[in-house]
Order: structure tokens, then sequence, then C-alpha cells
């Protein structure tokens, strides 16, 4: 489902999956090119959500750019402001299944985001974030000197 077209940007080669769902809510979303958005992931976008290139994005991911305000007792939840910070992710950034980004965090160039995460603070480049909240696990080489067939695992040692 996409709402407010003109406010959503996708880049070339990009690879949006089934019952994904793009919501501006009067901010944006851009897309870099070479990504991919696998079913059900939710993007609402009110402070803004900047993916740039190459980035996969797994089944279920939820970003939400913005929050709800709670501290006025005198009033109902849903009669309080938002605050909408916005969100970035840098090139070459995997997130896996059902994570979920909150407002107002950079996920640096070439993390990992392990599956069902949830991300309240920025992620510095080449890291491995896991857990709920996210916290650093472990750190890529950003060399990409792996050796041969090597991978990134998220089970910390």
């Amino acid at each position: 489902m996409l709402q407010e077209h003109a406010h959503i940007a996708i880049g070339q080669r990009t690879m949006v999956g089934r019952h994904v769902e793009l919501v501006p809510q009067g901010g944006f979303i851009t897309i870099g090119s070479d990504c991919s958005l696998n079913n059900y992931v939710v993007l609402y976008g009110a402070g803004g959500i900047t993916v740039h290139d190459g980035c996969r994005i797994a089944t279920g991911v939820v970003i939400v750019a913005f929050n709800h305000e709670f501290g006025d007792l005198t009033r109902p939840i849903h009669r309080q402001p938002i605050t909408a910070r916005g969100i970035v992710v840098e090139s070459d950034v995997w997130i896996g299944a059902r994570a979920i980004l909150l407002d107002g965090v950079t996920v640096g160039r070439g993390s990992v985001i392990g599956a069902g995460s949830v991300v309240t603070r920025d992620v510095p480049e080449y890291s491995v974030v896991a857990g709920n909240p996210a916290r650093v696990v472990r750190h890529r080489d950003p060399s990409g000197d792996h050796g041969a067939g090597s991978t990134v695992s998220l089970r910390h040692p």
C-alpha cells in the first residue's frame, strides 16, 4: 500500500514485496537503488525515512519515524502531540526479519540488524547489533578481508 505518492521515492532496481506499506504521514520516504523490501515491511515516515543504496530489509520489519508524547496526564494520549526526528539507514545495511527501528536513529553503513531487534539508538558503521534494546554484539571488518567463504554470525562468542 502506497499513500501520498508524491512523498515516496524509490530508486532503480529496488524490489518491493507483497503487502508492503509505505506511509509518509506528511513526511517522506526515500529508498535508494538496489534495495529490497521483503513482504510485510511497514514504514511510517512522519519525520522522514531515508534508506540509502544496497540495503536489504527483511520480512516484517517496521520502521517508525515518529513517537507519541504521553507526559500530560490531563489529556488522553491520542490528543497529545507527536515528535518526529526521522530515521536514516546508510548504504549496504541488512535489517533482519521483524526488527523494529524507532524514531531518531541512524544506522551506519555496512551494519547488520539482527532479526527481532529493537533499535532505539544510533548504530555505528560496520556493526552487528541484536536484542531489545539492540546493542552491538560484534563489528564487521570494513576492509572486507574475512577470508574465503566467511560469513558474519549473529552469535556472540
